[in-house]
């Protein structure tokens, strides 16, 4: 038993691990851990199917079973999402986050997040990349190699090598291929391997560490565990009355986004869900007014669900404004400069984007917000200009932009 790893992912492509094992009841023994691993969602069942005549046939679990114990079938792929880390028990959670030590090197995010979290979104499809993994199973006469840097299309010669352990490995019946997209988590390609390799200790790992400038930003790792900072306001009047104060002082704005000549930003007074259901291509979505979507926080609270869930219920995308919309308070100009992030040479607004959600501590609605961590102190610096009154004056203008 063997895994290929081709580690060299500089386009934002994304991985491929490849592993043979000898025995058809393997094949079988190694799908069923597959299906068992932890952090995989069961919201929805994983998606099975073979290619054949290059279409794809859906099939259930057991005629999965029987097609591998045959020994003989066409390609078959298994399709599954993997939990939010913040959906997992304490103990898992603690685990993926542990394995961020083992990367090198680590990320720039790493160890300086207080509150690590994720976006609030909920995976209800699949989709290639992101948290969705996919198995292919391959007989060797079909089994092509997972990247040809040549160009050229290879056929294997029956023998691939495991750099790790400096030998031949000779293919085997099957072929196994795990391929994660180019948005997914390093902590969770790494568990996945992890907990393959405890069932089947032969497999090992080749393939390099040195992704141009480390496994993110450009690489098949694009999604960090420490992207967004966590921080909770207590909304103990209610949430209409603290979504007034923050609109009111144009610290919550909703936003879409869209391609002109670049990335676009466009604030709107309504709030765009992030977990809204997919669109057909060309529809505009339009943004729940205030008032609707107060209402639909106080329902979601009301349904007794957990917190996360919560969260991705009434989770709206959000832009920080920028100091210059505070212009008449020069004190509060410098503040706010002071404490905005350094950024680099792509478009600023990127770091200013964000969700803003609701979800219940102690019986009492919280305002969470999820930042990228690196405005977290913007963030924090706009909360206590609004607590201080130094920025009261906005309210009159947001007020009368909203009329006009």
């Amino acid at each position: 038993m063997f895994l290929y790893w081709d580690g060299f992912e500089i386009d934002g492509s994304d991985t491929d691990f490849d592993i043979v094992l000898p025995e058809n009841v393997q094949t079988l023994e190694f799908v069923e851990r597959f299906l068992s691993i932890p952090i995989f969602s069961r919201d929805m069942e994983p998606s099975y199917a073979y290619i054949k005549n290059r279409k794809s046939h859906s099939i259930d679990l057991q005629e999965l079973r029987e097609i591998l114990l045959s020994g003989n079938f066409p390609r078959i792929t298994i399709d599954i999402n993997c939990m939010n880390i913040d959906r997992l028990s304490e103990d898992l959670r603690a685990e993926i986050y542990a394995i961020s030590e083992r990367r090198e090197p680590h990320e720039e995010a790493y160890g300086k997040v207080e509150l690590p979290c994720t976006a609030p979104l909920l995976q209800k499809f699949y989709t290639r990349g992101d948290m969705t993994v996919e198995l292919a199973i391959e007989a060797p006469k079909t089994a092509k190699p997972a990247h040809d840097h040549g160009g050229e299309e290879r056929e294997f010669d029956g023998y691939v090598y495991n750099v790790e352990f400096l030998r031949a490995a000779k293919w085997a019946n099957q072929s196994f291929q795990i391929n994660v997209g180019p948005g997914f988590f390093y902590e969770y390609a790494m568990f996945i391997i992890d907990y393959m390799r405890n069932g089947f200790p032969g497999i090992g790992i080749s393939g390099g560490l040195d992704c141009e400038g480390g496994w993110t930003d450009g690489c098949t790792y694009a999604s960090s565990i420490y992207r967004y900072e966590k921080i909770q306001i207590p909304a103990a009047y209610g949430v209409k009355h603290i979504l007034k104060r923050l609109t009111a002082y144009n610290i919550v704005q909703s936003y879409r986004c869209f391609y002109g000549s670049g990335l676009q930003y466009e604030c709107t007074y309504g709030f765009y869900l992030a977990n809204h259901a997919p669109y057909t291509p060309g529809e505009k979505l339009s943004p729940l007014p205030f008032g609707e979507y107060v209402s639909l926080v106080e329902t979601a609270l009301s349904l007794g669900n957990d917190s996360f869930t919560e969260i991705c219920d009434t989770a709206v995308d959000i832009l920080l404004p920028m100091p210059d919309v505070y212009s008449e308070s020069p004190d509060a100009v410098s503040l706010l400069q002071a404490a905005m992030p350094t950024i680099d040479g792509r478009n600023p607004q990127r770091y200013f984007t964000g969700y803003l959600a609701f979800t219940l501590a102690d019986g009492v609605p919280v305002c969470e917000f999820r930042v990228n961590y690196q405005t977290k102190k913007y963030l924090q610096t706009l909360l206590d200009l609004m607590e201080s009154g130094e920025i009261d004056f906005i309210k009159a203008i947001t007020y009368e932009a909203r009329v006009d």
